[in-house]
């Protein structure tokens, strides 16, 4: 008997490791998925990504890899909802997205990306329904997201803040934490009066710093990366958009004109916007000054954080990049 117990263990622990992969193989098939989706740019392909990442999900509700990209998915769909017809549904993802981040933050709570893109989606929730608490509770967290990892969470923030009306305290506060995004990537000391009195030089030095770089958190947030292709172009992008909509154009047209200093500007998919949004930032004032409208469909000619490319502009790569990337050293599970 003694005999027939071991191998029935031994079996078990052969189904049990066989499940495991499985499981594994499902998440990693469903990341690579999403990422091959995301880097194209490819929005329509959303539904599929959901289908796969939430197969995934229902293997193992604990995999945060998986989980949290369901977060990020459903912010996708509606970040960029303006290069559909309007759909009556899409504030739903807003709170599925919520959803998503809340179980992942239980599952990783030392994540300082999650708990900022959590108390975003928490405001977004809450303006669209009018839920005042949940829209307080959102930036008390926002708030220490950014104590947490300024870097990456000042500009998660600084997003959510643009759409407030450019006399506010919070918009306020969304651009003071771009000027300082700038000093927290070089901690060199800029300031906006520093960084104003030679734009060209300073940014060519900010990105010789970067490429030195070996802070790890500083990397992941403000260079350009397998997961952000061109972080540092839509950084610029949003920041020249954010100063037109205050009217502050010799300093936005500085902004604008930094994303072409990047040195993955030539392989930029959206390389073309610049010249247009120097060309056009006087009547830009006006439409990014317009009144939150969840069905407005003006696409590109809206503040970059509700324009068609508020997720893509980042994080899409250039056919040439798209097929020249390397996957062998990259975990495509990565949250």
């Amino acid at each position: 008997m003694r005999y027939f117990a071991i191998i029935a263990l031994l079996g078990l622990t052969s189904v049990l490791t066989l499940s495991n992969s499985s499981e594994k193989d499902l998440s990693i098939s469903a990341s690579r998925y999403m990422w091959d989706q995301f880097h194209r740019g490819n929005y329509d392909s959303i539904p599929a990504i959901l289908e796969r990442l939430e197969k995934a999900y229902e293997n193992d509700p604990e995999d945060v890899s998986v989980t949290s990209k369901l977060g990020y998915v459903h912010l996708w769909k509606f970040s960029e909802r303006f290069r559909k017809e309007p759909d009556t549904t899409l504030a739903e993802h807003v709170a599925l997205s919520n959803r998503y981040f809340k179980e992942a933050m239980e599952l990783d709570p030392e994540d300082a990306r999650l708990k900022g893109f959590q108390s975003v989606t928490d405001i977004c929730e809450g303006a669209l329904y009018l839920k005042l608490p949940m829209i307080a509770k959102g930036y008390i967290n926002s708030f220490r997201s950014v104590d947490d990892w300024p870097q990456f969470n000042k500009f998660t923030v600084s997003l959510i803040g643009s759409q407030s009306n450019k006399n506010s305290l919070m918009y306020k506060l969304a651009i003071k934490y771009q000027w300082q995004l700038i000093d927290d990537c070089s901690c060199r000391n800029l300031d906006r009066k520093t960084i104003m009195g030679a734009p060209t030089a300073e940014f060519r030095q900010l990105f010789r710093e970067l490429e030195a770089s070996r802070d790890p958190l500083i990397n992941r947030a403000c260079k350009s990366s397998w997961i952000a292709p061109h972080n540092m172009e839509g950084f610029f992008l949003n920041f020249g958009d954010m100063l037109v909509k205050e009217g502050h154009f010799r300093e936005a047209k500085q902004m604008y004109s930094a994303a072409k200093l990047c040195p993955t500007y030539a392989e930029w998919p959206y390389a073309y916007l610049i010249n247009e949004r120097i060309h056009d930032m006087k009547s830009n004032r006006k439409s990014f000054n317009r009144p939150f409208d969840l069905n407005d469909t003006s696409g590109e000619t809206q503040l970059f954080i509700n324009s068609e490319i508020s997720c893509v502009a980042c994080h899409q790569m250039s056919k040439k990049e798209f097929k020249n990337q390397n996957r062998s050293s990259v975990d495509l599970t990565f949250k």
